[in-house]
């Protein structure tokens, strides 16, 4: 790693060390709908990456067997990024159901123009069905990406992200969610994962979540990201 990238995302990622393991509960809580957001750069709860990473070159399948391009997005949109896996136990489902929150809090004006992108890091038992199932729990616009490949790797290294890693034989009990696909072998294994939100916004900016942030607290972000200055 280049001491420039070094420099950028030091103070950020020391943060994220906890995160860093299979899964961990992060706290939420519901909170009220989004009035009278603030706009100023400074006022962002996640950390704004100074300078920006840009988003990763990374094209994946989606849930509808369409290709999708974290760069190939509309110039207004907000694009919010997490690695995981549907059978964590934990931090994934507690991070979309956040989300999901939080994109509810949002003014329609500005929900038009946020997008939440979840990548799987397990496509053996994350079938495109199995995925969007699990992601309609939280909120159907929500868009599944099969990854767990050469293509995820490389972004994860670019954005200075652990990479994901199976883990055969994992200290809790795996929970099988169900997939409605019939019975078949899930397979007990964990996935080690970063447990860090990507938000990619107009004018290149970039806020990355370690943990321990409200709906309330995404949603007025999101919003800060909307309209940049």
């Amino acid at each position: 790693m280049s001491p420039s990238v070094t420099s950028r995302f030091a103070a950020a990622l020391l943060a994220t060390l906890a995160l860093l393991t299979a899964c961990a509960p992060s706290p939420s809580s519901p909170e009220s709908r989004v009035a009278d957001v603030e706009t100023a750069r400074s006022a962002f709860h996640g950390t704004l990456l100074d300078p920006p990473p840009g988003r990763p070159e990374l094209t994946l399948v989606a849930t509808d067997g369409q290709e999708f391009s974290l760069t190939a997005r509309p110039e207004d949109e907000v694009t919010v990024v997490f690695f995981g896996y549907t059978h964590c136990p934990d931090v994934c489902p507690t991070t979309m159901a956040d989300l999901a929150v939080a994109v509810r809090q949002l003014p329609p004006e500005v929900r038009a123009h946020v997008t939440i992108v979840f990548v799987t890091e397990d496509p053996g038992r994350d079938t495109p069905d199995a995925l969007r199932m699990w992601l309609d729990q939280f909120d159907s616009t929500f868009v599944g990406l099969l990854g767990g490949n050469a293509a995820t790797r490389a972004a994860l290294a670019e954005l200075d992200l652990t990479e994901s890693t199976p883990i055969p034989q994992p200290d809790d009990p795996i929970a099988h969610p169900d997939t409605g696909d019939g019975p078949h072998d899930h397979g007990d294994y964990s996935v080690e994962h970063t447990g860090i939100i990507y938000a990619f916004g107009p004018g290149e900016a970039a806020v990355i979540y370690t943990g321990g942030f409200s709906p309330r607290q995404y949603a007025e972000d999101f919003t800060r990201l909307a309209e940049p200055e």
